[in-house]
């Protein structure tokens, strides 16, 4: 049996600047459970980066934890679409005529490829520092970059690290109670090898989970104030959890290995409750309801239409967003989103062709698409449509691009003029897909490749746009981004289907 723990310090490692919802809620769970263990938070976000290491150190001197808790977010180096600066520097690499072009994006590349590198380094030698400096403290890490890259983070990690690859309640949990872990999905340095366990089953959100108590949240985590700040929220939204779990199999989405395939929900009343809580204690206005999916399918409509009942009854003065899938909504579900502040859609329609929609393993028809979209415009609802499109999607043809700008002009014909926005946002290859599977059964990448050590062979692997339709859509977004960077979508459509209409 495993030594208890008594206390946690969490550790937030440096990640793109949102809303701390994961540890919150972790947090505020363990509280609820074993209310005799003492936590703190200690959010690396609002740290200098140069001091961190130093804030890290006598944070562990000040409280004396049992256990080092680390919360790593990603490690995806960029995003693939057209409001990454990123995609720009890399199709201007692999695909501009200008030297001159070439070799300042091949610098600033470099650059961010160091930065990517360092940072991981760095997060590494964070835990190495706990490690060394103070040998008796349980190391634990998660987040979702554990949820794909288990084995090759943990394998780099101190001995004896425990690293949680999915929802962290259970595990942690069993942790403090000095229970053994092999039915959680972990890994565990030991003697220089990992022994992982398998997760035997989800928390039971339905039953276990509860508002957040902010309250005792702010007694624990200093920081906590600035993301209730108008500065925070001006900008960006206050996260909400309604539910665990994606029914669907995607070709080249990971959200159903890390969060599980079968979708777990909380109770209307408990969701409703908390953003009551948010909008009463601190004036919260925008929501990001942090699902895999709000809807993802019919079967979600009672709880989900509940959950918006809820705020519309409470008049809670919100306006959201979430991923949405819009192909199975209902004219009441649709005016009910409206009614409770739906305020923007981005709807991953990945393609307007049926068969690379099918090929994706979507589980979408177009049909169902448009008709939802005519509920929407019945509703009322006139905020932006972002419609994501990832060009060059495996059997992507000419014939397939035509019908895609088709799909989009239809779409674009149900709303209002300039409501509907395409956004170019390719496929990234992520480990634990199919989308990796077929990279590599196709020669794109190598049977071996480690996506955490990157260069611009890897990279180019990566972001799925292989020949030899790679270089005309290239080049067309890349052309698009520098001289049309607030009309990229419809620019890089209009271009491609003149090029393949004659």
């Amino acid at each position: 049996m495993r030594k208890q723990i008594g206390s946690i310090l969490y550790v937030r490692l440096r990640c793109p600047e949102i809303y701390p919802a994961s540890v919150v809620y972790l947090a505020d769970y363990v509280h609820k459970k074993r209310p005799h263990v003492e936590q703190w938070v200690l959010d690396m976000m609002r740290v200098p980066e140069r001091e961190e290491m130093a804030a890290l150190l006598e944070e562990i001197e000040k409280h004396d934890p049992d256990a080092v808790a680390f919360s790593w977010r990603n490690l995806q180096p960029f995003s693939p679409n057209e409001d990454d600066d990123s995609l720009s520097q890399a199709f201007t690499f692999y695909h501009s005529s200008n030297m001159v072009k070439k070799a300042g994006a091949a610098g600033k590349g470099l650059q961010r490829v160091m930065a990517y590198n360092s940072r991981i380094k760095q997060n590494l030698s964070l835990l190495h520092a706990v490690h060394r400096h103070f040998p008796d403290k349980q190391i634990v890490a998660r987040g979702p970059a554990f949820g794909l890259f288990l084995d090759r983070i943990t394998e780099r990690a101190p001995e004896g690290t425990i690293a949680v690859a999915s929802e962290g309640e259970s595990a942690l949990v069993k942790l403090i109670d000095g229970e053994d872990l092999s039915d959680e999905r972990t890994a565990i340095k030991q003697n220089g090898k990992l022994v992982f366990g398998e997760k035997k089953e989800y928390l039971d959100l339905w039953n276990e989970s509860t508002p957040i108590d902010f309250a005792y949240i702010e007694t624990i985590f200093p920081d906590f104030d600035y993301y209730m700040q108008d500065k925070f929220r001006d900008w960006y939204e206050v996260s909400v959890l309604t539910k665990r779990g994606c029914p669907y199999k995607c070709m080249f989405c990971a959200y159903g290995y890390i969060d599980g395939y079968k979708v777990r929900y909380r109770q209307p009343e408990v969701v409703v409750d908390e953003i009551e809580s948010l909008v009463k204690r601190y004036g919260v206005q925008k929501l990001w309801f942090c699902d895999s999916q709000f809807y993802p399918s019919k079967h979600s409509l009672p709880i989900v239409e509940s959950t918006l009942d809820g705020i519309i009854d409470r008049r809670l003065d919100i306006r959201w967003a979430s991923y949405l899938r819009i192909d199975n909504f209902t004219p009441s579900l649709t005016h009910k989103l409206v009614e409770s502040g739906l305020r923007q859609l981005r709807l991953s329609i990945t393609s307007g062709s049926p068969q690379i929609i099918k090929g994706l393993k979507i589980g979408m028809r177009l049909d169902n698409f448009y008709r939802s979209c005519r509920f929407l415009v019945d509703a009322g609802y006139e905020g932006q449509i972002n419609l994501d499109l990832s060009l060059n999607a495996p059997g992507e043809t000419p014939e397939t691009i035509l019908e895609t700008s088709e799909t989009v002009e239809k779409i674009a014909s149900i709303f209002k003029p300039g409501q509907v926005r395409p956004f170019i946002i390719f496929l990234a290859v992520q480990p634990k897909t199919k989308l990796a599977d077929y990279a590599v059964s196709k020669g794109y990448l190598k049977p071996d490749f480690d996506p955490l050590a990157l260069s611009p062979f890897t990279i180019k692997g990566l972001i799925h746009n292989p020949a030899p339709l790679g270089r005309p859509i290239g080049k067309a977004v890349m052309d698009a981004m520098e001289n049309h960077p607030d009309n990229v979508g419809w620019t890089v459509l209009n271009e491609l289907k003149e090029l393949y209409s004659t």
